[in-house]
């Protein structure tokens, strides 16, 4: 209650102090760009014809022309070798901005002036199909205006709607058919740093889409990005200078047809559970951290500072709730521009899996076609989601060719869980029954310093210098599991000989520390050159203590064997002697990870006349990989790139690519480290022995772009692999993975995408992938192994499609938004000798609407997620092995802006 008046006051604050921001006069801002190239131009001279008001771009190519009086006028745009060029009939209202980009084409003899009529550029997709139409690589992206028009709540939703890029779990980013492994994910030009122990996962869905400028999918190599690149590297651009003041406040609340409004399974927590953080309920005790446990005094001190909740409770659950507040303004705008973008988030809700099957074949009789099931278990999970968010990005314009700014970003997402797990495993007769309680807290901290000049006298020269340090943690603090079985009589009782009674406790923390300078210059008409380099360290120190109860020489009395965990793993039973409290930790269950790498790269940029643009270059990189000191991996890499561009006119392009490029194991794929989620549940297993992967890529691209905001675009590619990184089941009853190479692999692609303006109030955006894969093994690891020796990569969907269609309602000033996604079944595990075929992620077809209403500064949105009802399912031959249900969400949210 306390929470809903504090939103009611600050919103009331709001609206009585919205008429501050009121102002008469108007404003007139914009960018200028080479038509040709899409470069944004510096110096370009904007003008109010018949005036004296007018400004320069600025680094940025951007301009502000203020105190423009309410009126309809003329704008010139000139700048030396362009054709001038006159926008009449733009029209300013009172305290209105109005956006107005610009494209210069270069100056000939039959041109030298051009005069068209304004249309205010509002539609930030058109500029982003701007630069990807003059850009260099093959590149994809989706825009704020498009991201703000959905129900898509954070960056990982957001991305489902580029071509060819598909996200599992929120948070898995496959782009053309290839998961994390295979792809980079930067923000703000940085690599954002994994908070999963297990694999390379940049942790998208805890960033907030209100914090994004744009997102792009660059999907052919260029040399100054990093060599660890092959489906793609996704680049998420948060704000810098706005073009007004805005203060925005805005609420939403959820309900979903699954779990909403019913009991969840939850248990007694901390304090500060529903911010994301612990407060201490769950501290290692400082026993474990100093010495290892010796003599039984010291394990009942131990017991008595563990946290002693292990059963569950129900919980009603209640409608979700998020609130977002954002400022942005730019300060002393006569003298020394300051740009300052800021935003807040908190969103907190609950969530239910019910009747969750989870199966593991550990045999497979191929004669009589039936598979034998090692475990067979059926879950329920209740989840409590808590998730902080905070940017602050500040920059500075000394003058007009220099920016200076810093841009910070914290999130921290908590997944707090309780899970019943009942069921039969090979190992045991009859149905024993688990549970789980889970905090799972994720965080990333980023701070990017920037710095760019630009050198107009000196080969109009462009310096960018960066300095990030960025850090991601992710913490299980006591993760409690019990484990009971069924007796003769029906009773469950507790069960030792399994060590399935457990505290386990695991910590990691990653940082990253990276330096990059790119300097760019043009020693003549229609050469560029670009070189640069970059400094890395990263860091991961992680840590795990697992601590178990066992039955002290089989003293623990039959008749308090059914008693609640509460009664049973207490202190009093270790004095005692009818239990023992042992720490299974071992040196392999913690390491530290450390990784350098250097890289310096120089590329030429030719375009000998307008309708060709060359692109040549070769980065160099040395990296070397470290666990606890020794050095597993360290390597030299010359990686070429070539990217060429022929445009027949000006809508039309013709791109063909070739690079090769890199893919490096991760710190925990290397490590020794294995982890198991519950007795019968899966563990995986690093291994020291991997290689790192070498991808060759080829690519061809014939793009048409009919009009502002519209294209139409077929891609195809081809990549070779060599040493890819797999997952296979390994060769035992229990189910049990592990990370290898196998000698290579090929991937074939095609890729269609249109946007297209069916009519003034609609339109369309669509991509379909198509794209085929093969692995090929060494003898020795095909021979007697595998349940297939020919299959497609591992996490590799064969199509992807997406399609969202944009239907404005002038005559009620709202926009109807309907979104589809949907990928081909993929690879989750690599299938054994024993078991009837590879496990495949069965495809899931997403269907969601949303409807926005403007009403002054407030909008209105309503939105319906998953509005068919598909499940999450993985299938291996006819066997269920996991599925789950994720229900239907209904939203509706209300912000409020003023200027």
């Amino acid at each position: 209650m306390k929470k809903i008046k504090l939103t009611s006051v600050l919103i009331f604050a709001l609206l009585l102090t919205a008429n501050l921001f009121a102002q008469s006069s108007g404003k007139i801002v914009g960018t200028v760009v080479d038509s040709e190239t899409g470069e944004t131009l510096i110096g370009v001279n904007v003008v109010i014809d018949g005036t004296i008001k007018g400004t320069a771009t600025d680094i940025d190519g951007r301009y502000t022309i203020r105190n423009v009086e309410p009126g309809t006028y003329t704008v010139v745009v000139s700048y030396l070798s362009f054709s001038t060029q006159r926008i009449t009939g733009v029209v300013v209202g009172d305290g209105e901005t109005v956006s107005l980009d610009v494209a210069l084409q270069p100056e000939s003899e039959l041109l030298d002036e051009i005069v068209v009529t304004a249309e205010v550029v509002q539609n930030n997709e058109a500029g982003l199909l701007s630069i990807q139409r003059k850009s260099i690589p093959v590149q994809d992206g989706i825009s704020f205006e498009e991201i703000s028009k959905g129900s898509d709540g954070n960056v990982g939703s957001a991305m489902k709607k580029v071509a060819g890029v598909s996200v599992v779990g929120g948070k898995d980013i496959y782009v053309r058919g290839l998961g994390n492994r295979y792809s980079n994910v930067q923000l703000n030009g940085s690599a954002i740093p994994s908070t999963n122990p297990n694999k390379k996962e940049a942790p998208v869905d805890i960033l907030s889409s209100g914090i994004v400028e744009n997102i792009i999918v660059q999907k052919t190599f260029t040399p100054d990005q990093s060599g660890e690149f092959s489906g793609g590297s996704v680049q998420i651009v948060t704000k810098e200078f706005p073009n007004d003041k805005n203060i925005g406040v805005s609420y939403s609340t959820s309900v979903n047809s699954h779990y909403s409004m019913q009991n969840y399974l939850g248990y007694n927590g901390g304090s500060r559970d529903f911010l994301g953080y612990d407060d201490g309920y769950r501290n290692l005790p400082s026993e474990l951290t100093d010495s290892e446990i010796s003599g039984n005094q010291e394990k009942v001190s131990i017991a008595n500072n563990l946290n002693n909740t292990w059963s569950s409770k129900q919980i009603q659950s209640l409608p979700s709730q998020k609130i977002s507040v954002n400022y942005a303004d730019i300060l002393n705008q006569d003298k020394m521009p300051i740009g300052v973008v800021s935003n807040l988030s908190y969103k907190y809700e609950t969530s239910s899996r019910f009747d969750e099957n989870m199966r593991y074949i550990n045999q497979y009789n191929e004669s009589t076609n039936v598979a034998f099931l090692g475990s067979d278990y059926t879950r329920n999970t209740g989840t409590e989601h808590a998730s902080l968010s905070a940017m602050l990005n500040l920059f500075v314009k000394p003058n007009g060719n220099t920016k200076l700014g810093i841009k910070n970003l914290y999130s921290n997402s908590l997944n707090n869980s309780f899970s019943e797990i009942a069921g039969t495993y090979y190992n045991f007769d009859g149905v024993n029954r688990q549970t789980v309680a889970e905090f799972d807290r994720r965080a990333v901290y980023s701070s990017t310093l920037n710095g760019e000049t630009y050198f107009e006298n000196f080969f109009a020269s462009k310096l960018e210098v960066a300095l990030t340090y960025s850090k991601a943690v992710r913490d299980l603090p006591d993760r409690r599991t019990t484990q009971y079985g069924a007796n003769d009589s029906g009773d469950f009782e507790v069960i030792f000989p399994f060590r399935g009674n457990t505290h386990f406790f695991s910590y990691q923390d990653d940082n990253n520390y990276t330096a990059k300078l790119d300097y760019t210059l043009d020693p003549t008409e229609g050469i560029t050159v670009k070189t640069g380099g970059v400094g890395m360290i990263k860091d991961r120190s992680f840590s795990s203590y697992k601590l178990v109860y066992q039955d002290l020489g089989s003293n623990f009395p039959q008749e308090q064997k059914t008693a609640s965990p509460e009664e049973i793993f207490t202190a009093d039973n270790l004095s005692s002697g009818k239990l023992d409290l042992i720490e299974t930790s071992s040196s392999r269950d913690s390491y530290e990870g450390y990784q350098e790498l250097f890289g310096g790269y120089a590329s030429l940029n030719w375009s000998p006349n307008a309708n060709w643009n060359i692109e040549g270059g070769v980065r160099a990189e040395y990296s070397a990989q470290f666990i606890d000191d020794e050095s597993l991996i360290a390597e030299l890499d010359y990686l070429p790139a070539l990217n060429a561009t022929y445009r027949p006119s000006a809508k039309v392009n013709l791109r063909s690519a070739f690079s090769i490029t890199l893919a490096r194991p991760e710190f925990r794929e290397l490590s020794n480290f294995n982890f198991q989620d519950f007795v019968g549940g899966r563990t995986v297993y690093g291994n020291p022995d991997l290689e790192r992967t070498r991808i060759y890529n080829y690519d061809l691209r014939f793009e048409v772009f009919p009009n502002a905001g519209e294209l139409i675009a077929v891609s195809a590619f081809y990549k070779k692999f060599e040493n890819p990184i797999e997952v296979f089941y390994r060769i035992t009853q229990n189910n049990e993975v592990k990370y290898d190479n196998v000698a290579s692999s090929n991937l074939y692609g095609l890729e269609l995408e249109g946007r297209k303006d069916l009519s003034s109030n609609l339109r369309v955006n669509t991509n379909f992938s198509y794209i085929l894969s093969n692995v090929s093994y060494d003898d020795d690891q095909a021979a007697g192994r595998l349940a297939n020796t020919e299959r497609s990569m591992f996490g590799q969907s064969p199509y992807t499609f997406n399609i969202n269609a944009f239907y404005a309602i002038p005559q009620i000033d709202s926009d109807l938004t309907v979104s589809f996604n949907t990928f081909g079944k993929r690879i989750s595990a690599v299938g054994n000798k024993e078991q009837p075929d590879d496990e495949y992620e069965q495809p899931f077809n997403k269907l969601d609407i949303s409807l926005s209403k403007k009403i002054r500064n407030t909008s209105v949105n309503v939105s319906i997620e998953n509005l068919l009802g598909d499940d999450i399912h993985y299938k291996q031959g006819d066997v269920t092995t996991n599925r789950y249900e994720i229900g239907t969400t209904f939203s509706v949210g209300i912000s409020f802006n003023f200027n």
